[in-house]
């Protein structure tokens, strides 16, 4: 190993449910480029958050957003399907799902945009696969190298290691997060989030020598040597454990969150938020939409959770500096096949909607729902590729040229944005 390529093994960072994911990494290059400045990093600029939610497992696209109108659904989803009395009425083909009564009240208000048709072409039915494709926002997957989002924070911050940029809430991060030059953050409950140094854990107060995060001083030296390097991160995480515990711990949400995890995952996003610690991107995830049977019982519950907990997050952090400057990004890995099957469930398809929240959004409907005749094996042809929408995210709100971390050019979609 050369003297000026030092790099953290991931497990060693791992202690009471906080991981700097993928190792860090700090190469000569890493450390050359501290006169730099991300256009969309700076101090000037605006700070424009994104919140990514995963529906992990495949999401019913047909179940979430109803082709009420299609005879072809009906004679599809004589199991699964809603009649069209049912549904929350969006135009004289769609309607939301029967529990989305909030999520059709912020649709009506243009906050929320539906990107429908969204897939890739050779779709993967494995749901590993297909979240690695997902996640790096390319068709190699992991072999392509880091995940999307630890391409856009090396891009909004060449010279920044600073923690934390980027927080996952929950007990696995997404490969999304994915970084070899930036430490992100991923914890299940605040008060177990803890660093370790020299093989020690770091509990309680923040070290009174440490200065905080968001103090310049505390960055990272140009030209110093990579142990140096090495502890000013650590100095840096000590104090940031002891913010993002002070910014749970001392939250006070306008609006009261439900019960359920995916609500309590989103209060405690909505408090990073707010506490203005200096995350850039946040990320939570709602399990369990891998509905081979018995869907209408799971299915109704996850979209009831979806519905109390998103909604409450965009009540809550509404009008609010932080809340009208967030981008909220909801995906699944893939959609369900278009006839359901004899468990009373549906099984891995293809395209599914992708959905864009908040204030910043133009709401409305986007993309073209994908035809119930034409497929492939049973399976829809995703109408817009899900990267044109990262490619929306990147350029039209962070301000970055999406080609180099998306490996490719795509389309952002027009109009989405207020």
């Amino acid at each position: 190993m050369k003297d000026n390529d030092i790099r953290f093994d991931r497990r060693s960072l791992i202690v009471g449910g906080v991981t700097v994911f993928g190792g860090l990494m700090l190469s000569g290059s890493a450390k050359g480029q501290a006169s730099k400045q991300a256009k969309s990093g700076s101090g000037t600029a605006p700070k424009r958050t994104l919140l990514l939610l995963e529906l992990n497992g495949g999401n019913d696209g047909l179940s979430c957003v109803v082709p009420w109108a299609d005879d072809v659904y009906h004679r599809s989803r004589t199991r699964t399907g809603w009649k069209a009395s049912d549904v929350l009425k969006l135009d004289d083909y769609r309607g939301f799902h029967p529990a989305l009564q909030q999520l059709r009240g912020v649709f009506g208000d243009g906050r929320m945009a539906i990107i429908e048709g969204a897939g890739y072409p050779q779709p993967n039915h494995s749901h590993f696969t297909s979240q690695d494709i997902w996640h790096t926002a390319r068709a190699a997957g992991r072999s392509s190298g880091d995940g999307w989002i630890g391409r856009v924070l090396e891009k909004l911050y060449p010279d920044d290691v600073r923690v934390p940029h980027a927080v996952h809430v929950g007990q696995s991060m997404p490969y999304s997060l994915k970084s070899s030059t930036r430490p992100v953050v991923s914890f299940d409950e605040p008060p177990a989030y803890r660093w370790a140094e020299n093989g020690n854990t770091i509990a309680g107060a923040a070290d009174a020598r440490a200065p905080m995060a968001g103090n310049p001083g505390s960055a990272p030296v140009q030209g110093a040597s990579p142990l140096a390097q090495i502890r000013a991160i650590t100095r840096n995480a000590k104090a940031s454990s002891e913010e993002v515990r002070r910014a749970v711990a001392t939250y006070k949400p306008r609006v009261e969150y439900g019960p359920d995890v995916l609500s309590q995952d989103l209060r405690t996003a909505a408090a990073l938020l707010q506490s203005d610690i200096g995350c850039r991107v946040l990320s939570v995830t709602q399990q369990g939409y891998d509905t081979h049977e018995d869907q209408r019982r799971r299915h109704d519950k996850l979209m009831a959770e979806l519905d109390l907990g998103l909604s409450t997050f965009l009540r809550d952090v509404r009008g609010t500096p932080s809340g009208d400057n967030i981008v909220v990004l909801a995906f699944s890995e893939f959609g369900r096949r278009v006839e359901d099957n004899a468990s009373q469930g549906t099984d891995h398809g293809t395209a599914g909607p992708m959905f864009l929240l908040g204030s910043p959004i133009k709401g409305g409907l986007y993309g073209k729902h994908p035809s119930l005749t034409e497929l492939v094996e049973g399976d829809l042809i995703h109408t817009t590729d899900f990267r044109s929408v990262y490619a929306s995210v990147l350029e039209t709100w962070l301000g970055l040229d999406s080609q180099p971390i998306l490996g490719g050019k795509y389309a952002p979609i027009a109009g989405c944005f207020a």
